[in-house]
């Protein structure tokens, strides 16, 4: 039987949650059954991990987050020839840019395609949240959910990794056209939290005494990750005293580091909270913390959170996106509003004075990620979805 060929096209090539999606699903789709091929702008860390797991990648030099006219039309040519010239069977899209430009340049392909009497493509689109539920003005918001529905129009199948992104796209989009595939994960190998914690006395932060409480995040330093409310929360823990010294790493870089780190010398939190950079698999150290927080502002399903839930760490997260179909508010974790540093400040302090909500938030984590988010899971649903598509 003929290969089908799968197109993965991402707009960056960091290491965020859309990243390691795609990353996931081009590892362990069946090699007998798939060729993969990825595209995505910049030479980051996902183009690494994906030369070092035998994928060919490809560049789309005019890929670039931000929106500049004359990028977004080099974009659109760049990826009409890429399919002209590499023929996918499915061209899979993630990110908003890459679902919007690449569903019109598969538009053009296919139509091109059909005159020639050929077959064309199935257009996917993952949704790893929606660009308008960001913090905007009202009018770029209507104009990202007017470009969102016209895009629509030109793909097949449209994924949505949580309940709430599926909910909203029911308001304007076909619900024949939507399929829900919640993200899994394959158990991170952990250190064990001795291991762990060696490991960010030697490369990041000063040893921390024996009744120090470490909070931890990794995260993209950018301002949908809500990270500037997590330093407000933690300057009002530092003002008020308790009986537990505190430190707080920070795992990830990004545009916002010096605004961030300016914001902590204005805090005067510079022994407190420690930014430790992009660490490759991040998750093998997840042991050395106490807690793990998520202030985001917009997520999808966060690989992050279901790794922390994974090492048994008591979790603490804004309730936006698809968090709530993973924490259930104080059986799993401890759900507070998002941009609130008050109520932020409030659950980390419950938790640093109280060892025993830790330990049983921790428990049921670890038993919420292992027995409703497994990877098989998920990669076993988009085959299905992929093998309804015949060519």
């Amino acid at each position: 039987m003929q290969k089908k060929k799968i197109l993965y096209v991402i707009t960056k090539s960091v290491w965020g949650g859309a990243q390691r999606y795609v990353f996931d699903l081009a590892t362990e789709l069946p090699r007998d059954k798939f060729e993969v091929v990825a595209a995505s702008g910049g030479s980051g860390p996902l183009i690494t991990k994906l030369h070092s797991a035998g994928i060919r990648t490809i560049d789309i030099p005019a890929f670039q987050r931000d929106i500049h006219v004359i990028k977004e039309l080099q974009t659109f040519w760049q990826l009409f020839k890429l399919f002209r010239q590499e023929k996918p069977d499915i061209i899979h899209l993630n990110s908003s840019k890459a679902g919007g430009l690449g569903a019109l340049a598969a538009f053009f392909y296919n139509f091109l395609q059909t005159t020639n009497y050929k077959l064309q493509a199935t257009v996917l689109f993952t949704v790893h949240g929606w660009g308008f539920n960001e913090s905007r003005t009202g009018w770029q918001k209507f104009l990202i959910k007017l470009a969102t529905r016209i895009s629509a129009a030109f793909q097949n199948k449209i994924i949505l990794i949580n309940n709430a992104d599926y909910k909203a796209a029911r308001t304007f989009i076909p619900e024949r056209k939507l399929w829900l595939i919640p993200n899994g994960i394959r158990m991170p190998d952990f250190l064990p939290r001795r291991e762990a914690l060696e490991f960010f006395k030697k490369n990041t932060i000063r040893a921390p005494a024996s009744n120090t409480v470490i909070i931890g995040t990794i995260a993209e330093l950018t301002k949908n990750k809500g990270l500037f409310y997590l330093i407000d929360a933690i300057n009002q823990i530092k003002q008020r005293t308790t009986n537990n010294k505190l430190q707080t790493i920070i795992i990830g870089e990004g545009e916002n580091r010096k605004k961030l780190q300016d914001q902590i010398k204005q805090c005067g939190l510079e022994n407190t909270i420690f930014f430790t950079g992009f660490i490759p698999d991040a998750a093998r150290y997840l042991k050395a913390f106490n807690i793990f927080v998520l202030p985001s502002l917009k997520e999808g399903l966060p690989y992050t959170l279901l790794e922390a839930m994974a090492a048994g760490l008591p979790t603490v997260a804004a309730n936006v996106g698809g968090i709530s179909d993973i924490i259930q508010n104080n059986e799993n974790g401890l759900l507070i509003p998002a941009a609130d540093p008050p109520a932020l400040s409030l659950a980390l302090k419950t938790l640093i004075n109280d060892t025993a909500s830790r330990i049983r938030l921790g428990k049921h984590a670890v038993q919420t990620a292992k027995t409703k988010f497994a990877l098989n899971v998920m990669i076993e649903k988009t085959i299905s979805l992929y093998s309804t598509y015949e060519h």
